[in-house]
């Protein structure tokens, strides 16, 4: 292990002996009024070796300095748009170098008259653009276009491949000015062919709604355009990989992309048995084009999250990844994704996805709990052996329709369907603090789901003199059926003597749900500096849910003598109606957004028994008044501010208002409040931006803060170690958030650094016997990251991070949880010979202070060595997975009263033998069309 990790800082840092200490200073100005020229282009290249290549932009007072430079002899190049470049040569010794002012003069042809030669700009610098011309930039054979990237001065690439320009994310990616596959950068960065690259542009963009509207509200995006080179727009590109291993452990992969003018055809599937149970974020991200919400989020904007851990993906609410498998895990999954457009300018474009999943998983959960009770602890010990199986189909289309240049039409529908299966036995323990034992049991528990989902949505929007018109209609059903088997036998002691409950029992509830949405919004620009909004919206929904709950007999042999206390149906219509009043006011460096809604909400819900007498009902109605503000600031030196503020009202679930006991966890039991009120959020964020062109520096913070009325929590009580749960109205809830980041490169050339901090406090309320319990929690911790690239032959980095976290309680009888959490990850990619590479990456997950035998401290290392075949095309490798074998799969979970320790089974060390084929077929072809464009 020693040797591992002074091997790996060694590649870090090994080649500062290599390092020069020549400099390059000088100032660009303009000839005519001796005013400096901020943003030129600086490109310095070897005269013998043009592989020898650096570069800079000017600062905003026309300086730069090109660091770290050896010894030799250069031509000079400096361009900046509207000006004629100069050549020249320098030669570059020990010491620093001067060159004063260097003036360029003005171009005396207009931009349309130019013609292009054979020397042209490296980087040129518009209002809102950034141009690389790709062709500077000297790549390896066979790289991607994310390797010509990391060439580019001012732009980075960091491990996970998102792209930083500026300090700032690109948070989406267009190619010949259309959207690539959808919009997420990685789509093209880590596939495309970089010599199918003619330009690279980073644009400051509009949002698609300013763009759509015609109204500027001050939000900015940064995009990058790729524009491809006349004899590559026809091709295939993608990889496709298999790999056996010991312990019979297998891996396939395949990812193919097509692109031919105006269309484009994605497909991505695989097959594995290694617990990978989801693709990683980044191939959904790829496959969606960036759109994964428009994908996989439920439809009419349900609740949706994204969780990776230990390499899962999991889409909370997808339809798709909803089965959370654990353990070891056997996925089939994948699906198409299609897009197309016809007539001129695009007048017709459909985009469509096809996607299925099939997972069986088999896991072991063992777990700690600790309950935080009125005047005790309770403790509980857990082990569940679990057997999952999911299926899923989801199916996406997008058609939309440009009668002509003022008019957006649009409909989308979607289709879901899922079937989940989980069997799972429980053994479980309980006792408290003081009074020792509580009860122990176990429990058979067997459920099957059903879950269809429709969606269908139509918009149009016209744009007219000085605004635009946009009409808006969606419906959504959503259906759950499930059916389970409940089967327990718990003992609860008292005065040390056991009292057995048994039961067996099988439920079916059907949940239906069906909403609509009419919503209507114009703009319009009131003069050069000020505009305005209005709108519209009516939301109606219905919840039909019915949960029959029936106990064995053990005469008949059947499930048929109705439990009343777990059977009832109720009926939830729910509806809001609002207006919406807003302003824009735009000037140079500032632009200022307000409004607000005045909102109607309410809903009418009614219990009913089984015999269909009213159980009770309850009819509210809330009127608000929601303002929102939007600030934001930039000006010509790349600084940026922007201040949110919004509130909002969220209604009770159907299932929070649900007067029926949910007992499927003998240990844990829910019953709904039709008590409720609605939350009230207000929310306030701000985040700045800065940026130093002339040394690549930049810093960048937030700050979110989020206070909550009529928040939901939670009212608990303990019955012979058993909780019991109700959720209740508790005000005063909130979360703070903030961090900042510095980044910059340092005196060894390749070599970058960047450090942060983060906070994040919260203050909830709950009640545990009816007495109010106040927990308030604090993260903190700092974090740092070292990156070193020489010319892609050795890639190493470095990522520190350590975070502190604290829980207080009010309650006397409440521990306060304090401990750390590590997280440290150090890798090198060295190609040590021609078309020979090895590689290696070790990461290090630790805590303190978590219950015994839950601290996790481990050390992951993989490491394999890989040979490039067919000219790079084809790898063939050998790896290791967890050589140190200490890989575990351990997760802490913390809420107002109660702290979990959860283990799980886990893949622990195997080696395995893996080809690899990149697909990369790009040729001449007919001329692409111009497609409508999304950027500028």
């Amino acid at each position: 292990m020693k040797n591992i990790i002074i091997f790996i800082f060694t590649s870090l840092i090994g080649a500062q002996l290599f390092a020069q200490d020549g400099r390059l200073n000088g100032k660009v100005v303009s000839s005519k009024n001796n005013e400096p020229i901020a943003y030129a282009a600086v490109l310095l290249t070897g005269e013998t070796d043009s592989t020898k290549r650096t570069g800079a932009l000017t600062s905003t007072t026309g300086e730069f300095s090109l660091k770290d430079l050896q010894a030799g002899r250069y031509l000079l190049q400096i361009s900046f748009l509207g000006y004629k470049s100069i050549l020249r040569p320098v030669q570059i010794a020990a010491g620093s170098i001067d060159l004063g002012l260097l003036k360029l003069e003005e171009e005396a042809l207009s931009l349309n008259e130019v013609t292009i030669s054979a020397e042209q700009l490296a980087v040129k610098v518009r209002k809102d653009t950034i141009e690389y011309n790709a062709d500077s930039f000297k790549t390896q054979p066979n790289a991607v276009v994310e390797d010509l990237l990391k060439k580019l001065p001012g732009v980075e690439v960091d491990r996970d491949g998102n792209i930083l320009v500026a300090g700032q994310k690109v948070t989406r990616l267009t190619v010949d000015g259309k959207d690539f596959f959808g919009t997420d950068p990685k789509t093209a960065t880590k596939n495309l062919p970089a010599d199918a690259i003619a330009k690279v542009q980073v644009v400051d963009s509009k949002t698609l709604e300013a763009k759509a509207t015609g109204v500027d509200d001050g939000q900015r995006e940064k995009v990058l355009n790729l524009t491809i080179k006349e004899d590559k727009k026809r091709g295939w590109f993608g990889n496709a990989n298999a790999s056996g291993g010991t312990t019979d452990r297998y891996n396939g992969y395949l990812s193919a992309n097509h692109f031919n003018k105006n269309l484009q055809f994605a497909v991505l599937g695989m097959s594995n048995n290694i617990s990978n149970s989801s693709f990683q974020y980044d191939d959904l991200s790829s496959f969606s084009g960036g759109n994964v919400g428009n994908i996989f989020a439920p439809p009419a904007g349900g609740n949706f999250s994204i969780n990776v851990n230990n390499g899962r993906t999991t889409i909370s609410g997808s339809g798709v990844f909803d089965n959370n498998a654990i353990g070891e895990v056997t996925t089939h999954s994948g699906g198409i994704n299609y897009s197309n457009s016809w007539g001129m300018s695009n007048k017709l474009a459909i985009s469509s996805s096809y996607f299925t999943y099939f997972s069986q998983g088999v896991g072991n959960r063992r777990s700690t709990i600790q309950d935080i009770n009125q005047a005790d602890v309770l403790r509980t010990a857990e082990v569940t052996n679990r057997n999952s199986d999911n299926e899923a189909h989801r199916f996406n289309l997008k058609a939309e329709y440009h009668p002509d240049s003022l008019t957006d039409i649009t409909f989308r529908p979607n289709v879901i369907l899922n079937y989940t299966t989980n069997v799972h036995n429980r053994a479980f323990n309980s006792a408290f603090d003081g009074t020792g034992r509580s009860n122990d049991g176990n429990q058979y528990f067997s459920q099957r789901n059903v879950t269809p989902s429709l969606f269908g949505e139509f918009s149009a929007l016209r744009r007219i003199k000085r605004g635009s018109i946009a009409l808006r209609l969606n419906g959504t059903q959503n259906t759950y059926n499930a059916d389970w088997i409940n089967r327990s036998q718990i003992n609860t002691y008292q005065n040390g003597t056991p009292e057995m409950t048994e039961l067996d029992q099988q439920a079916r509830q059907d949940n239906a749900s069906k909403t609509y949405t009419v919503g209507l919004t114009y703009n319009r620009q009131l003069n050069k500096t000020w505009s305005a909004n209005a709108g519209y919206a009516y939301n109606h929904g219905l919840v039909d849910a019915e949960q029959l709950t029936y106990s064995y007999n053990t005469i008949t042999d059947r499930y048929e003598t109705l439990v009343p206390n777990l059977s009832n149906r109720t009926d939830n219509m729910n509806w809001m109606q609002s207006a919406r009043f807003g302003f824009i006011n735009t000037r140079a460096q500032w632009t200022y957004n307000f409004g607000f809604w005045l909102q109607e909400s309410g809903f009418d819900v009614a219990a009913f028994s089984t015999s269909g007498a009213t159980i009770n009902q309850l009819d509210k109605a809330y009127y608000n008044f929601l303002p929102r503000l939007n600030i934001s600031f930039k000006n010509k030196a790349n600084h940026t501010i922007q201040l949110n503020y919004n509130s909002s009202v969220n209604l009770p679930s159907a299932n929070d208002l649900q007067p029926v006991q949910n007992n499927t966890n003998p240990l844990y039991q829910r019953i709904g409040n039709q008590d409720l009120e609605a939350r009230k959020n207000h929310r306030m964020s701000i985040n700045f931006n800065t940026f130093s062109a002339d040394n690549n520096k930049y810093w960048n913070g937030y700050f979110l803060i989020n206070y909550a009325m009529d928040d939901f929590g939670n009212s608990m009580r303990y019955v012979d170690g058993v909780q019991h749960v109700q959720p209740v109205n508790v005000d005063g809830n909130y979360f703070i958030t903030t961090g900042t980041y510095f980044g910059k490169p340092t005196g060894l050339k390749g070599l970058r650094m960047g450090y942060g901090l983060n906070l994040f406090t919260s203050h909830t309320s709950s009640f545990i016997n009816a007495s109010r319990n106040l927990t308030k929690r604090y993260n903190m911790g700092p974090n740092a990251t070292f990156s070193y690239d020489i010319e892609g032959k050795l890639n190493s980095g470095v990522s520190f991070g350590v975070q502190y976290s604290m829980v207080n309680n009010s309650q006397p009888a409440a521990i306060d949880n304090k401990y750390f959490s590590f997280y440290n990850y150090s890798n090198v990619s060295w190609e040590f010979v021609k078309n020979m590479r090895i590689t290696a990456d070790l990461q290090f997950n630790g805590t303190a202070g978590r219950a015994d035998g839950f601290n996790n401290n481990m050390f992951l290392l993989n490491s394999g060595i890989e040979q490039y075949l067919m000219k790079r095309r084809m790898t063939l490798s050998v790896k290791g997975f967890d050589i140190l074998n200490q890989n575990t799969n351990i997760d802490r979970t913390i809420n107002a009263s109660r702290i979990e320790d959860i283990r799980f089974n886990s893949m622990t060390r195997y080696f395995y033998m893996m080809l690899n084929f990149r697909i990369n077929k790009a040729g001449a072809g007919t001329t692409r069309s111009n497609p409508r464009s999304t950027v500028g």
